[in-house]
């Protein structure tokens, strides 16, 4: 800019119908400041740069030395590394940075690179904020009676994430009768991923830690007790003498309501992982899991699997395995474990 209140800066034009003109008193303006007057870069500047590294695009790179296996950092001496070259950049940042990220993606296309710019996705969540309870619990004063607590560094509400899972570690093992599967603080991990995950993009996350370990209701642990419920049944079978060899096998004259409407669900999964793919909304993940594990712990209380004829258990043993299948997937595509008990 030559003039104004921007003069001397580098500044990216937003022309679209609607934008609003640099300098005017708005968080969302439609010119962004890159470079200020006296030289310095703004953050956009720099994420700017940023991407234009994670598609590969710039023809210099950096050098790197081994962190640890697996993981590479960046350093004054090392060596070459093809690391970056993405395809796909998907950003997963709260939605108060809606209008940086549409910034980048408007400088990646005004620079030539359209290509990478349609692939630049933004995967916009809500912040996450702490139940009443919950921060009562770490300390901070709830007398003013909110809904929630918004967690904040400059104010002092939050809470480390090594305290939070040790903090949900041991309320789970003063809940759990049996300590003989995965460990407390595994279980504690899928718990806050669940959690974290089962809210739709864009909407405030209250975070309840009481609630995150409940075995019923919408939440990892009850998905988990699901899970090792089919193991435990299946293995069960196994072990009868009776059992052993039988196998396993669909009958559809056998059909009861509720292994109609379980195997319905399951039908729906690959559908679903692709909706949720597309949308890149893993919400639509846990809605669809937690709609699982229920249909299932119903067809168990009402269809005993290993009561009955043989062609009534055979039948319903597939039924099993074939859900324990599609649950393994599920629980693996949402970074969960997949224990033979709890």
């Amino acid at each position: 800019m030559t003039d104004g209140k921007l003069a001397g800066c580098w500044v990216l034009k937003n022309l679209e119908e609607g934008a609003v003109t640099a300098g005017e008193s708005t968080d969302y303006q439609g010119d962004k400041v890159l470079v200020r007057s006296n030289g310095i870069l703004t953050y956009t500047a720099k994420d700017i740069a940023y991407h234009l590294w994670k598609f590969g695009v710039l023809p210099n790179d950096f050098v790197y030395k081994k962190w640890e296996d697996g993981l590479w950092s960046t350093a004054s001496q090392g060596r070459m590394k093809s690391i970056g070259q993405a395809d796909v950049v998907i950003n997963v940042i709260d939605y108060r940075q809606q209008y940086p990220q549409e910034m980048v993606k408007l400088a990646l296309e005004v620079l030539g690179y359209e290509q990478q710019a349609s692939q630049l996705k933004h995967v916009s969540y809500g912040v996450v904020s702490l139940s009443p309870e919950t921060a009562s619990g770490l300390g901070i004063d709830i007398s003013d009676d909110k809904r929630s607590y918004a967690m904040s560094g400059r104010q002092g509400i939050g809470i480390k994430v090594a305290d939070l899972l040790d903090r949900m570690e041991r309320v789970i093992d003063a809940k759990r009768s049996r300590k003989a599967g995965i460990s407390s603080r595994s279980i504690a991990a899928a718990a806050i991923r669940y959690y974290l995950l089962k809210y739709q993009l864009q909407t405030e996350v209250v975070f309840d830690l009481e609630h995150a370990t409940e075995i019923t209701g919408n939440t990892g642990v009850y998905l988990l007790y699901a899970y090792t419920r089919a193991n435990s049944i299946l293995d069960k079978a196994k072990k009868d003498t009776r059992l052993h060899k039988m196998e396993a096998k669909f009958d559809g004259t056998l059909l009861e309501e509720q292994e109609y409407h379980l195997l319905r669900h399951v039908a729906y999964w690959p559908e679903t992982l692709e909706t949720a793919t597309k949308q890149l909304a893993p919400s639509i993940l846990c809605h669809y899991a937690f709609e699982l594990a229920s249909l299932f712990n119903h067809f168990y209380s009402v269809c005993p699997v290993l009561k009955g004829s043989e062609e009534h258990i055979a039948h319903r043993l597939w039924i099993t395995q074939t859900y324990k299948q599609t649950m393994h997937h599920v629980l693996e595509v949402l970074g969960m474990p997949t224990p033979k008990r709890l």
